[in-house]
């Protein structure tokens, strides 16, 4: 029993041990793991098709991953040059309305701000304007001490864009690699896995795949189907930037409540800048409701169900973590870093109750006998 505890303990603290220096090469390469860790989410996801591809006729692993390649490509380029400038003409159709916007805002809220709420609004952009240098030049001789702290900044984000654009261009580099070969790796790796362990790490390997997939598939189908469904819901009630607005809602929405309620207030704040009374502000409410009603009743549990299995106040709770340890990288794997960590720990504590560690410290029933021979009480 002894053996036994200790090879469990021993087990956890490789396991331990692992996880922290993934999480220090994390750490100190985050450009870099970001690329290589992106890829291989979109290789992962992108894998079942190559390999149904694969098996038609005259058609190879290679093939088919650059037929599948092709297919992103058309895809991305279609968002580039259909979605993306319709949302840049709304948004400059919008910023071409705000000098009106900003005269009727003058003429209608500053005096009810003054005559209500007893503060003192400038009464033009020259006079806010002056009032912002005043502040500036009192305050002259402290700005003068972050200069160098501002040029640091300028090298870095240079830099940064930099390593940015060489990403994107060794992304489809790297992805194309991991595609053909993703077979071949799945190989490699299960030829290290030692013989006596093989079933249970296949069994492990298994749940992960099954939960993961699935919802990755799915929480990007349900991106899909409610930014579609906001796009259309703020055009048809004349929310201004409708389309951008409501794909970022749908994009937002896989931080559970915060994503949708982040649309909700920029569609809010955007419709009552245009100023056409209070029935924009309650077709945005409606929109707001009837989407999620759907999301609730039909959508998520359709497509998403209950695969996951992790409650959204741990969600939550997992992208903040993620994004504060890892940046964008740690929001990025949040969600699927815990839904395997949840998997490894419902084993592990299945495995630790079946243990003689756990068992040991079991009181005795009557039909037991104590190891001298004597009835247990």
């Amino acid at each position: 029993m002894e053996d036994n505890s200790r090879i469990l303990i021993k087990r956890w603290l490789w396991g331990l041990g692992i996880l922290v220096i993934f999480l220090i090469l994390v750490w100190k390469l985050e450009r870099l793991a970001t690329l290589a860790i992106l890829s291989f989410l979109v290789a992962y996801v992108l894998n079942p098709l190559v390999t149904r591809l694969s098996r038609i006729k005259f058609i190879g692993r290679a093939a088919a991953t650059v037929i599948t390649m092709f297919g992103l490509t058309v895809g991305f380029l279609a968002v580039l040059f259909f979605i993306i400038p319709e949302v840049f003409e709304e948004f400059r159709a919008f910023i071409g309305r705000l000098p009106a916007l900003a005269d009727k805002f003058q003429t209608t809220a500053i005096p009810w701000v003054e005559s209500n709420l007893g503060m003192e609004v400038p009464g033009s952009w020259n006079e806010a304007f002056g009032h912002v240098l005043n502040r500036v030049e009192k305050g002259g001789s402290e700005m003068i001490a972050p200069a160098a702290s501002v040029a640091t900044t300028v090298f870095g984000t240079t830099f940064s864009a930099f390593f940015t654009i060489i990403g994107a261009l060794m992304f489809p580099l790297f992805l194309f690699f991991l595609l053909k070969d993703f077979p071949k790796i799945i190989a490699a790796v299960d030829r290290l896995i030692p013989g006596r362990n093989r079933e249970t790490i296949h069994s492990l390997a298994k749940d992960v795949d099954k939960s993961l997939s699935a919802f990755l598939h799915g929480q990007f189908t349900v991106m899909m189907v409610l930014g579609t469904l906001y796009s259309v819901g703020y055009s048809i009630v004349g929310v201004p930037v409708a389309i951008g607005v409501g794909l970022l809602t749908g994009l937002l929405c896989f931080i559970p409540y915060v994503g949708a309620a982040s649309g909700f207030v920029l569609a809010l704040l955007l419709a009552a800048l245009e100023m056409k009374g209070w029935g924009s502000i309650i077709g945005v409410s409606i929109v707001f409701g009837v989407v999620q009603l759907l999301d609730a009743v039909l959508i998520t549990p359709r497509i998403l169900g209950g695969k996951l299995g992790l409650q959204p106040l741990w969600i939550i709770i997992a992208l903040m973590a993620g994004g504060e340890l890892f940046g964008f990288l740690g929001v990025l794997l949040a969600v699927p870093t815990t839904a395997v960590i949840k998997i490894f720990v419902a084993h592990s504590v299945a495995k630790y109750k079946g243990s003689a560690l756990f068992l040991s410290d079991r009181p005795l029933k009557k039909t037991e006998t104590k190891p001298n021979g004597d009835p247990g009480e």
